[in-house]
């Protein structure tokens, strides 16, 4: 997104506004729903949203907000109905919690930023900053950023505007829709559609997707009042969509902290902040470091929590932090995986490799990438036991099969153990090697699984995509097609490996 809070006070029109100030501190609640019902998946999610905005600077060009995203599982009608069956408690979820920051600028513009560390958040002008991450389009995003919509440009009168979308996704499209009262305060509605070229007439079986988004913005102080967000995907197949996603939720409080108030507040930001991102740079090696590492950590955690008010909102914050700790003392690092608590941003990152640059090598067992140099290589970094690692595993092995030789597919685990990834390999019926990836990771500023990376004969990255989706596979071999000769052409025998099943599309995830 290219706009936020800031730039709707200098874009709503009348009254003037001041915009956002240091302590400023708005409070969202709401909730999520997500749901598929096309074999051979068929459930619905439901969550409770809260979302905590704080300003925590001010300067003359900009604000930089802390945003806390908190998701707690609720019933849903396959747990609810399992629970009336057997007379059992539905299963306790802890909440996903994940703190971001993000710069937002005079002139519209909004940064995620991230901070190095240690503890206290240092913010300046140099911060590294990136843009703000796409919404995910096959599930909830784990960062709501929806109350940061686009600024509506000067001299508009109504008519819509385009804002350009990361990755291969469709500009998306905003008008400014006149006015409605929400909660006895007069806002402006905005709203934004999206959808990919196929949406009006899916055929031959490819998903297509919708998004609607629905912004109200209030005229006293510029800042969103209300959000709600639907996400469809169909396949021509039917009518109706065959998964969606729904984010709603309005401002239930906001108010301004200060003095030893704002103090104590932000110190529990701090201890927050850094404890999610040291637990998520840790776990996918915490069988390798050991249970010491993480028990002197959660030593400290737990001293810092002793002193941390029980009403603060950001200690849920620290307790998320523990418990990745807990399961990395414990050698769980499956605690990244969707579902768990979402990591904040490391501490430390590499950047990703571009297109253009040579790979960095990887060595993991009998495999070498330096030693594929004169024949294209496929990456496949993927998390085991995740809902998207059949997936990752099903497009990888239609390539190796579709390219027999003349393309080397490396399926990397990441985040996850070997036993499992076999587990997963195994019930698709493949054939494929696996190889170890953990050493991988930061070369390749791996931060989400899947991730694809395409390396040409003269080992450079031809082409990288992050997540798995309905558009992977045609991607994935348009691009392939560039660099190796296919073993057979399209036509009967497809592209999947004898014994895969179907799978249904997931739509890329940033």
């Amino acid at each position: 997104m290219t706009a936020g809070l800031l730039a709707l006070s200098l874009a709503v029109g009348a009254p003037p506004v001041t915009g956002l100030q240091r302590g400023d501190e708005f409070t969202f609640t709401g909730t999520v729903a997500e749901g598929v019902s096309r074999a051979p998946d068929f459930f619905r999610r439901n969550h409770a949203l809260e979302l905590r905005l704080l300003v925590l600077d001010r300067q003359e060009n900009w604000a930089d907000v802390i945003v806390l995203t908190r998701l707690q599982r609720t019933g849903d009608a396959v747990g609810g109905a399992v629970g009336a069956v057997t007379g059992g408690a539905a299963k306790d979820f802890p909440p996903l919690v994940r703190l971001d920051v993000v710069r937002v600028h005079s002139d519209g513009t909004v940064h995620l930023l991230s901070p190095v560390g240690p503890a206290p958040l240092k913010l300046a002008a140099n911060t590294p900053a990136r843009a703000l991450p796409s919404v995910p389009l096959d599930t909830f995003a784990t960062s709501e950023f929806g109350v940061f919509p686009p600024s509506v440009p000067r001299g508009s009168d109504g008519a819509p505007w385009t804002v350009a979308s990361a990755g291969n996704r469709p500009s998306q499209t905003w008008q400014a829709k006149g006015f409605e009262f929400i909660n006895g305060e007069r806002c402006r509605l905005l709203a934004g559609n999206q959808a990919a070229p196929n949406w009006d007439e899916p055929v031959g079986g490819r998903t297509a997707w919708h998004r609607a988004d629905a912004v109200w913005v209030s005229t006293q102080d510029g800042t969103a009042r209300k959000v709600h967000r639907v996400i469809k995907q169909r396949d021509g197949r039917a009518e109706a969509a065959f998964a969606w996603v729904e984010v709603k939720y309005e401002l239930k409080d906001q108010g301004r902290l200060g003095g030893q108030t704002f103090d104590r507040v932000r110190r529990d930001i701090d201890v927050a902040y850094f404890a999610l991102a040291d637990a998520a740079q840790l776990l996918p090696d915490a069988q390798k470091l050991g249970p010491k590492t993480f028990e002197a950590r959660i030593a400290r955690l737990d001293a810092q929590l002793e002193e941390t008010d029980p009403a603060s909102p950001y200690r849920e914050a620290m307790l998320a932090a523990r418990r990745m700790l807990d399961d990395g003392r414990d050698g769980k690092p499956a605690a990244l995986q969707p579902g768990a608590v979402g990591p904040a941003i490391p501490v430390s990152r590499p950047a990703a490799v571009e297109v253009g640059q040579v790979a960095p090598d990887v060595s993991t067992g009998v495999f070498r990438l330096a030693e594929q140099r004169g024949k294209p290589v496929l990456l496949v970094f993927f998390r085991p036991g995740g809902e998207t690692s059949a997936h990752a595993l099903a497009i990888a092995g239609a390539l190796e099969k579709r390219y027999a030789g003349n393309l080397v597919v490396a399926p990397l685990v990441v985040f996850g153990d070997a036993a499992a990834a076999a587990r997963d390999r195994d019930g698709l019926k493949l054939r494929l090697p696996l190889y170890d990836g953990a050493k991988a990771v930061a070369a390749y500023g791996v931060e989400t699984a899947p991730r694809f990376v395409l390396v040409d004969g003269a080992g450079k990255v031809a082409w990288s995509f992050a997540g798995v989706g309905a558009e992977t596979g045609f991607l994935l071999k348009e691009q392939a097609d560039r660099l190796a000769a296919p073993a057979f052409p399209d036509g009967a025998t497809g592209t999947s490996p004898a014994g895969v099943p179907v799978l249904p599309p997931i739509v890329p995830r940033p």
